[in-house]
């Protein structure tokens, strides 16, 4: 990144690092890029250090511009706080010489699931802007439509302010009641963004409950993203110039992820496959952990973390009761074990992670949209 480019950073980012010349760009920008190229932006969840390095080398590699995201609720079992978070996506791309490819920090699932939460997380909101944050997603979704759209405009202003990146949520991920499954509908999506607005509040993003899940699928479970209720979502909201945030991308095929960018979906989250990777687990074509009838993982010899090592975290999950889809939380106890790990295991996750990243860069048609980030820097 040239000076000139360090330049149109967001003022936050330059408050933070002044002398870095990686490309940690507004958000926003990426997502327009994506829109122009009819692409969609990788946005991973980063839960232990391990998959990074292959993430950042499959990004400089293919030119694909990715966001890296870490979500409230994942800020309390891995060792991350907001600083460091951004600290070591930042050190790593400069570790690994990239200056040339963008790449937004984002902060997923600011959960605020009362009222009365507000305030405690603008306080959490503060501390992610002074970190470095270019893109923000509040996640009111637990709450009834009007309580959701109070908080959302509230919690929203320090970012419009910002001119950051916004997603917001309508339908809780996963859910099972309400309307019809649960999910989003089309005219709800239009009220709850023409209301924002109103106030003054003009998302980039709005996640849906359209059947996706967060983590596993156990059993019979199955990948069941609906694309005609996505679209319909899209054209409901299409007049904001509004796009869709997909959530829960684990466990489903690359075809079907090709054909996202046609439901107005411009940014996808891929959360557990990185973790998988990392653990060594055995999976399926489509990331899918392939698990026994009581949902225990099976773990591969020749992928990711020593058996050792593996050994000693489903003592510890059988010991906390954080068995099935808890596992994630041994991503904290267990970090300093991670960091120490021989050079060659780490070496072997960041090349399957390298290889899967491309994937699913090739399947978003975000290889090569690197330079067209730059037209809306």
């Amino acid at each position: 990144m040239s000076r000139k480019d360090a330049d149109k950073r967001p003022e936050n980012v330059k408050a933070k690092f002044p002398n870095s010349i990686v490309p940690l760009v507004n958000g926003q920008a990426l997502i327009k890029a994506a829109r122009k190229n009819n692409a969609m932006i990788m946005a991973t969840n980063i839960r232990c250090r391990l998959p990074v390095e292959g993430i950042v080398l499959a990004s400089m590699a293919s030119g694909a511009p990715v966001m890296y995201e870490i979500a409230k609720s994942e800020l309390t079992y891995t060792e991350f706080t907001p600083a460091t978070f951004v600290a070591f996506i930042v050190g790593e791309n400069e570790r690994l010489g990239n200056t040339r490819v963008p790449f937004a920090v984002h902060a997923d699932h600011i959960t605020v699931k009362k009222l009365e939460e507000v305030e405690s997380i603008k306080k959490l909101m503060a501390q992610q802007l002074e970190a470095g944050f270019t893109s923000f997603a509040i996640d009111a979704s637990h709450m009834e439509n009007d309580k959701n759209l109070e908080a959302t405009s509230e919690l929203a202003k320090p970012i419009v302010a910002a001119g950051l990146n916004l997603e917001v949520e309508l339908g809780e991920i996963g859910a099972k009641s309400g309307n019809a499954e649960g999910f989003t509908q089309p005219e709800e999506a239009k009220w709850f963004i023409g209301e924002l607005d109103k106030r003054g509040v003009r998302p980039n993003l709005l996640a849906i409950n359209n059947g996706s899940i967060h983590g596993t699928y156990f059993g019979a479970s199955h990948e069941g993203i609906q694309l005609d209720l996505t679209r319909a979502i899209w054209e409901a909201i299409r007049p904001w110039d509004v796009d869709i945030a997909q959530h829960g991308i684990t466990g489903t095929s690359l075809d079907k992820i090709s054909s996202f960018i046609q439901y107005g979906i411009r940014k996808g989250n891929v959360g557990t496959l990185w973790q998988n990777i990392s653990f060594g687990m055995a999976m399926n074509q489509n990331g899918n952990c392939i698990t026994t009838a009581d949902k225990d993982y099976i773990k591969r010899p020749y992928r990711g973390i020593p058996d050792e090592l593996w050994g000693e975290m489903v003592a510890w999950a059988a010991e906390t009761g954080n068995r099935g889809g808890d596992i994630k939380k041994a991503n904290a106890p267990f970090a300093p074990l991670f960091n120490a790990l021989d050079p060659a295991y780490k070496k072997r996750i960041s090349g399957h992670v390298y290889e899967e990243a491309v994937r699913l860069f090739e399947a978003t048609h975000s290889a090569g949209i690197s330079e067209s980030v730059r037209e809306f820097l």
